[in-house]
């Protein structure tokens, strides 16, 4: 396939885990900390005299920040997260009905490798929200199923779980990772800016290389020219 891609259009919809005081948090978890390496003598921040910054770094891919995750999320079997690289995605704004996302809200879509999702309202607060003062979105069971009759391979979404945050069960990922689980990924906590139309778009969705089930990503947006 070739496409004639706008290379200046990027548009980065990743969240970053922030170590400040105001950053995002989901399912009740604690803040992203960092602290200055120190051994013996050494100390890795210049400002306390050290010759150089060395940071330590605490925090979870799937609590302070855009992650994705892959089939070991869910699996006895420590299977970790790859890179995923370049797809086609289609973006869909929707206005959830009193929390749900339902399959009639994505029934005009049409097959698509990547999807993403954006809820409104749309607030930038979504980059620094504590989700454990407010309940967010969840797709309800039909409409996981029908994304995975449109074969997307690549689901994101702005909110931190395809599931109800109080659904130990998990039946949306387990619905979405059902078939052919280890090709596919979900990413959670994007932000998508206002002005960023729907439509279809190219997605670099580029993955930190942790061997984990879940790492921190940067999912990145480019316009294609028709």
């Amino acid at each position: 396939m070739r496409l004639n891609i706008d290379l200046e259009s990027a548009v980065d919809i990743s969240i970053p885990v922030s170590f400040g005081k105001k950053q995002l948090v989901a399912f009740d978890g604690p803040p992203a900390k960092k602290a200055a390496y120190k051994a013996g003598s050494f100390v890795g921040d210049t400002r306390h005299g050290g010759s150089c910054n060395c940071e330590v770094y605490t925090f979870s891919p799937h609590l302070n920040g855009t992650h994705t995750e892959c089939v070991g999320h869910i699996t006895k079997e420590r299977i970790f997260v790859q890179n995923v690289g370049l797809a086609m995605a289609t973006l869909v704004t929707v206005t959830p009905a009193k929390g749900l996302i339902t399959a009639a809200m994505l029934k005009k879509l049409k097959p698509v490798e990547a999807l993403i999702v954006r809820t409104l309202p749309n607030g930038k607060n979504k980059m620094t929200r504590n989700y454990s003062k407010s309940t967010p979105p969840y797709f309800t069971a039909e409409a996981m199923h029908h994304i995975v009759k449109l074969g997307v391979q690549h689901l994101l979404v702005d909110f931190p779980s395809v599931d109800k945050v109080d659904d130990a069960k998990l039946i949306n990922h387990h619905i979405f990772w059902a078939k052919n689980a280890r090709k596919k990924t979900i990413t959670e906590l994007v932000y998508v800016p206002d002005n960023v139309k729907d439509g279809g778009y190219l997605l670099n969705l580029q993955v930190a290389a942790f061997e984990a089930d879940a790492a921190p990503s940067r999912p990145v947006l480019y316009k294609v020219k028709r």
